[in-house]
């Protein structure tokens, strides 16, 4: 792994679950550090320590991971720390608590003192609540109202070194019911505790009653002993094993008669562990898995079916979280005063559009980043078909910064003019040059928002359409469609007016319809001579799609979910990015300093002629270009446009011994860098986030009614596996097919329509 990763440690306070499943981390200590993802555990210790100022030998350390902070792992060989590094991104969390001795087969969990307001607790049992003897008399004043315990709190492996496989093996099932008097929240509990013993029992059974107030379950094989009976108490839903006889009568014909049933709801209890620790894990690989831990073959549709259930069960259902946005706003602009989030709905309270512009970046962008902005969309993979907004600008470092966020419901030029006004108000009178693709949405709502001088064409796209018009039309095999591609590279990256003109004129001798093409789309947008704007030689868009695969996982998220995950990333990032500009070597970041040395290189053996008041002459071939150092312009107009002096540039100042870096304009330096990462970014507090009752009412555990949204209208993604990799255009790095008869494009000689003479 690359790069190095951002680390909470949390030392001396205990982990706090709420009703609601949200988690927090009370009293006790927090610091941070940044550790390199190739450390070994030893050193990775070593430094914990060290910074914290505590004994290795009498600590432990448990770590989460990104997509669900509830789950506490074993931290304590290379394997998990490989392990922590992998599942979290740019930044994960670490808890240091007293070492304690615990027999091998009990899972150990970070359990709450008695003094918690809610404990967390820690059980490899699904859904079950064991109290204490055989025999045990209901409370007579239990009621609906009283508090409980989830039972779907911190799960957690004996051995980090256990496999997919292991962590569901079928024989950990064996005690899901132990014995009479054993408690349950609800018949649904009991039925999949029952579920899942059978699995790991090997066997088949059948309920002689079925009701939420009394079950009476018995072995299907003749004869066989085996008994559970389940009551309610009273009028609650509480109900309790009253009749345990787990005895089983089988011959061998019955067990080799046995033939596991497959029911999908309860059968994903069964991966949840895994799809906590794992969120990889493939279909496939569960397939496998069921045929050896419970002799169960399972179809892929039937696996994935089981991991989206189980992924339901543990993020929650995702039109739920919908209802608890307007929540999280709120609390987002409570926590970073300064922070814009415009949250639209219908009339009749359906989600439509959300932008986030946190104030750290509004920030660190008008005091440091240059007026440069570029926009794209990504879509949601989720339940709902929602599109990602994003606008990205640069530091001085020029590593990308990210500015405003938005989801909509759908993608059309309404969407896109909402987000850009939005973003209007974000910059202020701040002028800015807006890259985009050059879909019809955005090629009219930018020049209405921006301005059409604004507005730069992301030439990547450009010369996808012009690729795709090469396969459309009279262009031949692959080396003629690379020299018309070339050609058009020519006349965009032609920096001067007589460049382009001649390069055009060539491209027109090479191909009239071509050259035509070009005129016709609007070359002043994408063309470097052509554009009137400074845009500091970004042709296109390219970094805003790593800001696509910076959120590539999150983008599977629910709603609220990807909104967490965006912030904890964004503060990962900008503590980063701030660290690593106090080791720049010298006033200039390290991508700007590796491009002047290019340049240095690159113009060391010019030869030089010096002239009056700062101006010299740079011979390149026949050619003699004009080098003002006081007015820092170059004739090639590279100085100009980029800020950092061009190879031509270099050769004079270096001609009279002058430091380049010197004349690096001050976008790229130190003190700029410093305003873009000055401001202060806070994360959200969920552990009072209230839940969404069987009513579809937002209440806290107070009893507090808040606001709330329903899913969008007719976004619903149909049934089936989602799409997960995201494909991007690229027209022109596709293999164009010719006909070897006709020799045309789009066709082979086998679907020819011409006749043979």
């Amino acid at each position: 792994m690359d790069g190095e990763i951002f680390c909470f440690i949390h030392q001396g306070g205990e982990l706090v679950k709420g009703a609601d499943g949200s988690v927090e981390y009370k009293g006790g200590r927090n610091n941070s550090v940044t550790v390199n993802p190739n450390m070994s555990y030893d050193q990775f210790v070593s430094q914990i320590c060290s910074e914290s100022n505590i004994e290795a030998k009498v600590v432990e350390f448990r770590f989460t991971v990104k997509f669900d902070p509830s789950c506490l792992l074993p931290l304590h060989d290379d394997a998990s720390l490989a392990r922590m590094f992998k599942f979290n991104d740019m930044f994960c969390r670490v808890y240091v608590s007293p070492r304690a001795d615990v027999d091998a087969d009990v899972d150990v969990g970070f359990v709450a003192p008695a003094s918690a307001q809610t404990p967390v607790i820690s059980s490899n049992s699904a859904h079950v609540n064991t109290h204490g003897n055989t025999d045990v008399d209901p409370p007579k004043d239990i009621s609906d109202d009283q508090p409980r315990i989830e039972s779907n709190g911190f799960l957690q492996s004996s051995s980090a070194e256990t496999t997919s496989m292991d962590q569901h093996d079928s024989s950990k099932f064996h005690n899901t019911i132990t014995n009479s008097g054993q408690i349950f929240n609800n018949a649904s509990e009991f039925r999949d505790a029952l579920y899942l013993m059978s699995l790991a029992g090997k066997f088949s059974y059948s309920f002689k009653r079925n009701s939420p107030k009394q079950m009476t379950v018995v072995c299907r094989v003749d004869e066989c002993p085996w008994k559970i009976t389940c009551r309610a108490w009273g009028s609650t839903n509480t109900v309790q094993v009253h009749t345990f006889r787990n005895v089983h009568n089988h011959s061998l014909e019955d067990v080799a008669s046995y033939k596991p049933i497959l029911r999908s709801q309860r059968a994903s209890l069964v991966i949840d562990n895994v799809i906590r620790s794992n969120p990889d894990y493939h279909p496939r690989q569960i397939c496998e898995d069921f045929i050896k831990q419970h002799g169960m073959r399972l179809s892929y549709s039937q696996a994935w079916h089981l991991k989206e259930k189980a992924k339901e069960r543990i993020y929650g259902r995702p039109k739920n979280y919908y209802k608890l946005l307007p929540w999280m706003c709120e609390r987002i602009v409570q926590k970073n005063p300064g922070t814009i989030i415009e949250l639209n709905h219908s009339s009749d309270g359906h989600f439509e559009q959300l932008f986030i512009a946190h104030a750290v970046s509004i920030h660190g962008f008008t005091l440091g980043c240059r007026p440069i902005i570029a926009i794209d969309s990504s879509h949601m993979s989720g339940a709902y078909k929602d599109a990602i907004f994003s606008a990205t600008s640069y530091d001085a470092n020029d590593s990308v910064f990210p500015l405003a966020i938005g989801v909509m419901s759908s993608e059309n030029y309404e969407d896109w003019s909402w987000f850009l006004k939005n973003l209007k108000k974000v910059i202020g009178d701040k002028k800015v040059v807006i890259i985009s693709d050059r879909r019809p949405a955005l090629l009219c709502s930018v020049p209405e928002i921006f301005g059409v001088e604004n507005h730069a064409h992301c030439y990547h796209h450009v010369k996808e359409e012009f690729s795709s018009f090469l396969n459309k039309n009279i262009i031949k095999g692959n080396k003629g469609k690379e020299n018309a591609l070339q050609w058009l590279d020519s006349v965009a990256y032609a920096r001067l007016e007589h460049d382009y003109n001649v390069r055009m004129c060539e491209l027109r001798k090479f191909n009239d319809a071509l050259a035509t093409w070009v005129e016709d789309n609007s070359p002043k947008c994408w063309a470097m001579s052509k554009f009137p704007k400074n845009r500091w030689d970004k042709m296109t868009t390219n970094f805003d799609e790593s800001f696509t695969v910076w959120l590539r996982d999150e983008r599977h998220y629910s709603i609220c979910h990807f909104m967490m995950e965006h912030m904890d990333k964004l503060a990962a990032m900008l503590v980063k990015n701030k660290e690593e500009s106090t080791t720049w070597e010298g006033s200039i970041g390290p991508k700007i300093k590796e491009k002047v040395m290019l340049n240095i290189s690159k113009g060391e053996g010019y030869p030089v002629a010096p002239s009056m008041n700062g101006v010299f002459g740079v011979c390149i071939g026949k050619s003699v270009l004009n080098v003002d150092t006081m007015n820092q312009t170059c004739t090639c107009k590279a100085w100009q446009m980029l800020g950092i002096p061009c190879e031509h540039a270099c050769a004079a100042l270096l001609s009279t011994g002058q430091n380049v870096y010197d004349f690096v304009e001050d976008c790229y330096k130190f003190p700029k860098q410093e305003l873009v990462y000055s401001g202060s970014f806070r994360p959200i507090e969920t552990h009072d986030m209230p839940s969404v009752n069987n009513d579809g009412v937002v209440r806290d555990l107070t009893g507090r009614i808040f606001s709330s949204l329903n899913p969008p209208h007719g976004t619903k993604r149909p049934m089936g596996r989602p799409r997960k990799k995201h494909i991007e255009s690229q027209v022109m790095d596709r293999k164009t097919l010719f006909c070897s008869q006709c020799h045309m494009a789009g066709h082979n000689r086998k679907t020819c329509k011409r006749s043979l003479s």
